[in-house]
């Protein structure tokens, strides 16, 4: 799947961040999308028909922002964070 996901990065959604289109493509509805904390990401990925997941306070969404929906934070307790925890912050996977 991590090939898939670079190639289709390449061919669709690379070209749409170095030239964006004044109106947005549709959304892919085959991609997971990319969730973020940067607005700047957001509207880029917007633009490039990518689906996005904006994490924020409720306080800092402009009333230009057009939110589908609006979703809570949960944390399962199944899960176990101790295993990716590293001086108590959680660190499943690095940053790219």
């Amino acid at each position: 799947l991590d090939i898939h996901a670079l190639l289709d990065y390449i061919e669709f959604v690379h070209l749409l961040l170095r030239t964006p289109l004044s109106c947005p493509p549709s959304v892919n509805g085959n991609w997971m999308g990319c969730f973020t904390k940067s607005t700047e990401v957001c509207e880029a990925m917007y633009f490039a028909g990518v689906p996005i997941w904006l994490i924020c306070s409720e306080a800092y969404i402009s009333l230009t922002m057009n939110v589908v929906h609006s979703v809570g934070l949960m944390y399962p307790d199944e899960i176990v964070r101790a295993t990716y925890m590293e001086n108590g912050v959680a660190k499943p996977f690095p940053s790219i």
